[in-house]
């Protein structure tokens, strides 16, 4: 008994003595313990700062350096001096999720969450949330006072410092014209971190940084409509980037750059991306862990697949009768479930667009139609129909109407700005299109922010430098270099609306310079919920009979997805799996042949699969055909030529 009392007195004397101290930084760890956050102050002006390291089996990897918090109300300053009230954390978050489309379908969250509860010098509350993954790092800041009072917030002073020495693939935030912002200005060649941008507008996300052996990927979440999209300034010196709002001039004015709601409320998430392998970013769901869950009843008839698309081959095609029936066709033949009308077609030539829909009916092909976003927030003034989706009753009326008709979904281009009033936008046409049974692409647009979970019926954004331009830009010689960049880059947030696969040359004066192998890879090393296939119809019906097969089945949506081998800008290999199928497409960008050999993923032990090739031929214009008979463990070689590829498939059985 008097030894009892002994160690109580002890225990309670520890207890005691730890309580008169409170902590003066905090950890978090991910669930494998390889992920540490550590928050605390900075010394010289007592504002809060956290950093991430990395443990590997060579060390301890400085992956995110100390690296500011705070945020500026108009009615408060959360930023220096702030009490800590208390702090929470919740170990061992453990759920599953489904979603619709995308890299891989069921998704399983671990994380550990910590919530610090502050207060400034006049009362104020603000709480700093931190969940931890494997995979990465999330935070937001939370108002949690419930008296209803309508604030605008300043300014963010989150920072993001990575290691100087880090390579970067970042693409500059677009400046102001006709088309844009749009995140389409494209990826330079890789820099330092800390490089400045070539604009004034700063860099836009996602940013891709690589340094002793670690890769970040940095990006935001979580979006709703009482916040602004964000972008990373142009101040980024010595590898601090900091977050930055939108500009007054986006939507030519219309709308408040600065976020404004009423308490309580929440910012979006701040996402960093982490691994030890570049895989660990090319294959994370991070960006819809943190995104709210869909909530929509039924979803039976949100379907992602493949659709036909004219014009590409046809410009102002939207508007022909007789050319998009062709396409029509054509997707009836290959088994697509749809095509895509563009621009102009509520001015039919040949035909009224009421009997395309009837035609496109009675060939089982559901059709996408095109509008412009505008309204006041856009001048793209000659591209028609527009003023048809920025004002509620009008849109909900147009939509009620096509679904009418039988339309399957809408592409609705030309949004040029991410403040808070074009977030609502962009969220109140894709909520009601959930309520006519509409699929929604997006062009012109924003990057995703999670919104592929929150809004499944969104099955495809732009937001990429992508294949319209081989018609207008002379982009060819660019692609090249941009196809391997962008799946470590936007693709990684979700689908991307590339429209690629065209073996043809857009004309005498515009001619690929990546093999036809190359096109057909990315089909499956570009993922997007509604692949448009962009091609002449006379060009897909020109290709060997096996590339045709391969078009008529590659999936839109996957089980699990795998990165084989890559580099931004050199190499992307991919392998996908679907049902009991495995897809694996591969990429190249350098100017001369190369030699790739690698094991295939998602194989069982034991058993021997066969892979059909479609590889790089004699010449960039020609393909090559082979069946591999192997087992699990064995390597495949594959010799590519300049900007060449490959596609394989495999059944399980």
């Amino acid at each position: 008994m008097k030894l009892i009392i002994i160690l109580f007195g002890s225990l309670l004397i520890i207890f005691v003595l730890s309580g008169c101290q409170k902590p003066s930084s905090w950890k978090i760890y991910s669930p494998n313990e390889k992920l540490t956050v550590i928050i605390d102050k900075n010394k010289s002006d007592e504002t809060l700062q956290y950093s991430v390291t990395y443990k590997t089996e060579t060390g301890i990897k400085n992956t995110v350096l100390p690296s500011k918090l705070g945020i500026i109300r108009e009615d408060a300053a959360f930023t220096d001096g702030l009490k800590v009230l208390n702090s929470s954390l919740k170990n061992g978050i453990d759920y599953t999720y489904e979603l619709i489309g995308g890299k891989r379908l069921k998704n399983n969250v671990q994380a550990n969450r910590l919530t610090l509860a502050l207060e400034n010098s006049s009362k104020n509350k603000v709480n700093l949330v931190f969940e931890v993954f494997n995979d990465g790092v999330g935070f937001r800041y939370e108002f949690p006072d419930k008296n209803g009072a309508i604030f605008q917030v300043n300014e963010e002073l989150t920072e993001f410092a990575l290691p100087a020495t880090s390579n970067a693939w970042i693409q500059p935030y677009d400046t102001l014209n006709t088309w844009s912002p749009a995140y389409e200005y494209g990826y330079g060649p890789k820099m330092k971190a800390g490089t400045a941008p070539p604009l004034t507008t700063g860099w836009g996300f996602p940013a891709l940084f690589e340094n002793d052996e670690m890769w970040v990927l940095l990006t935001e979440t979580g979006i709703d409509g009482s916040y602004c999209g964000s972008h990373l300034a142009a101040n980024c010196s010595n590898g601090v980037y900091r977050i930055e709002y939108p500009f007054s001039w986006e939507n030519y004015g219309l709308w408040e750059a600065k976020p404004a709601n009423s308490l309580p409320w929440a910012t979006p998430w701040r996402l960093i991306l982490i691994g030890d392998r570049l895989g660990a970013i090319a294959e994370s769901n991070l960006v819809y862990h943190l995104a709210k869950p869909c909530d929509y009843e039924d979803v039976s008839w949100i379907k992602p697949g493949i659709s036909s698309w004219n014009w590409w081959g046809d410009h102002g095609g939207g508007w022909k009768f007789n050319s998009l029936k062709k396409y029509i066709d054509f997707s009836a033949e290959m088994g697509w479930p749809y095509s895509l009308v563009d621009a102009e077609w509520q001015r039919m030539e040949g035909g009224t667009f009421e009997e395309l829909a009837k035609y496109a009916k009675s060939k089982n092909v559901g059709l996408f139609i095109w509008y412009n976003s505008g309204g006041e927030h856009s001048r793209v003034m000659d591209a028609l129909p527009r003023d048809l989706m920025h004002k509620p009753e009008v849109r909900m009326a147009e939509m009620k109407r096509i679904k009418e008709m039988g339309i399957k979904g809408i592409k609705v281009d030309f949004f040029q700005g991410e403040k808070q009033g074009t977030i609502n936008l962009y969220l109140d046409i894709i909520k009601d299109a959930a309520k006519n049974q509409l699929m929604v692409v997006t062009h012109g647009c924003t990057i995703p922010r999670g919104w592929f979970r929150t809004y499944p019926n969104l099955v495809s954004m732009e937001a990429v430098r992508g294949g319209e331009l081989y018609s207008y830009y002379k982009y060819p010689e660019e692609a090249v270099y941009q196809n391997t960049v962008l799946p470590f880059t936007r693709n990684v947030l979700g689908s991307m609306d590339f429209t690629p696969v065209t073996f043809d040359d857009y004309s005498p004066e515009i001619k690929h310079l990546t093999s036809n192998a190359h096109e057909l890879a990315l089909s499956l090393v570009f993922e997007s919920g509604i692949q448009h296939f962009a091609d002449r119809v006379e060009s897909y019906r020109l290709q060997p009979a096996a590339v045709i097969d391969f078009l008529k089945n590659i999936p839109t949506v996957w089980d699990n997805t795998c990165l084989i081998d890559g580099y931004p800008g050199e190499l992307a290999v991919i392998a996908r799996k679907k049902d009991d199928k495995i897809y694996i497409g591969g990429i190249s960008s350098l100017k001369e042949k190369r030699s790739l050999s690698f094991k295939v993923p998602f194989l069982e032990e034991g058993k021997t699969y066969t892979i059909k090739l479609i590889k790089d031929g004699a010449s960039e214009r020609e393909f090559s055909f082979d069946t591999i008979t192997l087992p699990k463990d064995q390597e495949i070689t594959i010799d590519l030529l300049p900007a060449g590829g490959f596609v394989g498939a495999i059944t399980i059985k």
